[in-house]
């Protein structure tokens, strides 16, 4: 068996290298490979004696034959589902008992809210033949998104009123965002977290008379990966960039705002401020890319104010490519998922109304 080094993998998302483990733990992060040989295995850490059995890593396997290694690639089902439940999991990625080219790709499903994955090794019967460093890696469209639940993929694989949320359920690749990515080949990175707002995570608007501010996007946002960070006890680095340069942001944030907004208008007013303030802040981060901003599938009660923010920034930026994409609440007759969130039908739908606006831009 060879020992394949992390640095030889294709990797996708933010990850953070902490004592010799790379930790991968935004949805559909990870890496890819391709090989030629019998067998992969890789180990991967995480910390399920922190959550309870709804709440662990959940790792999605993908095994094609051949060499593409392009989003476009990717099959609608893994292979494999991997939960996460001890410290240390020895998983096989591929096994055959003869000799053949495969791609080999491991995305987590599961959000960085819950269990986390570390890559410690991998290890090859055969030969590793790809590169991080293709040609055809480095001229892909790159795509980043910030968001929340919606973003992760939350609940699709549950059913409204039936199911409770659980990480199983967890399908970031079911979702608009990276079907997004998928429909215009892009490279994609996540930066999403369910429950989290601009002034206000959700809260509950019959019973809670404060909003929660305890974990806003913009304290989490500029750092890699802030809550892991500070599980492992060290202080949180702010996201290197440099490392990936994406050639369009798409911010997905104000559903948890509505649950505190609630019709006000001075609410209301502060969260098309700090809308129109990370705009920025993405603009000043990246500032070659367009930016697009979004909202409207599980509420369209901010989407003037998302319109409004593009605005007041486009004011003071008049150079800068930047437009609101405007969704419609989801529809029952298109499925509802877990805890009232969108089912794989409605972000579809979303995806082709965001991928069009996204050529235009």
């Amino acid at each position: 068996m060879k020992t394949i080094e992390k640095e030889n993998l294709i990797w996708c998302g933010r990850y953070l290298d902490h004592n010799g483990i790379r930790y991968f733990d935004y949805s559909a992060s990870g890496f890819c490979f391709v090989m030629k040989g019998k067998r992969a295995e890789t180990v991967i850490l995480s910390d399920p004696d922190s959550w309870d059995e709804a709440n662990k890593g959940v790792l999605g396997i993908f095994v094609t034959e051949g060499s593409d290694t392009s989003i476009a690639a990717i099959p609608e089902e893994p292979t494999a589902r991997i939960t996460l439940s001890k410290r240390e999991n020895h998983i096989v990625l591929f096994d055959s008992p003869v000799e053949k080219t495969v791609t080999v790709r491991v995305m987590k499903f599961s959000e960085a809210a819950f269990g986390y994955a570390g890559f410690k090794s991998l290890e090859l019967e055969g030969d590793l033949l790809s590169s991080p460093e293709s040609p055809a890696t480095e001229s892909q469209l790159k795509l980043e998104f910030i968001g929340d639940s919606i973003t992760c993929g939350y609940g699709i694989e549950g059913v409204w009123e039936k199911d409770t949320f659980t990480t199983q359920q967890e399908r970031p690749d079911k979702a608009y965002a990276f079907l997004t990515a998928k429909a215009l080949g892009a490279q994609v990175q996540l930066c999403s977290w369910s429950g989290i707002g601009l002034i206000s995570n959700y809260v509950d608007p019959e019973t809670i008379m404060l909003p929660d501010t305890h974990w806003l996007m913009q304290a989490n946002w500029p750092y890699t990966d802030k809550s892991l960070s500070l599980r492992l006890g060290i202080e949180p680095e702010v996201w290197d960039g440099a490392g990936y340069e994406p050639d369009i942001v798409v911010i997905h944030l104000g559903t948890n705002d509505i649950s505190w907004v609630r019709g006000m208008e001075e609410r209301r007013l502060e969260y098309t401020a700090q809308l129109r303030q990370l705009i920025e802040a993405v603009h000043r981060r990246s500032p070659r890319a367009k930016i697009c901003c979004c909202l409207g599938i599980m509420g369209e009660q901010l989407n003037a104010s998302v319109e409004e923010a593009v605005n007041l920034f486009k004011k003071d930026f008049p150079n800068v490519a930047a437009k609101a994409v405007l969704f419609t609440q989801q529809l029952e007759e298109d499925g509802i998922a877990a805890d009232w969130h969108p089912s794989a039908v409605t972000h579809k739908k979303a995806a082709e109304l965001l991928a069009e606006a996204l050529r235009t831009l």
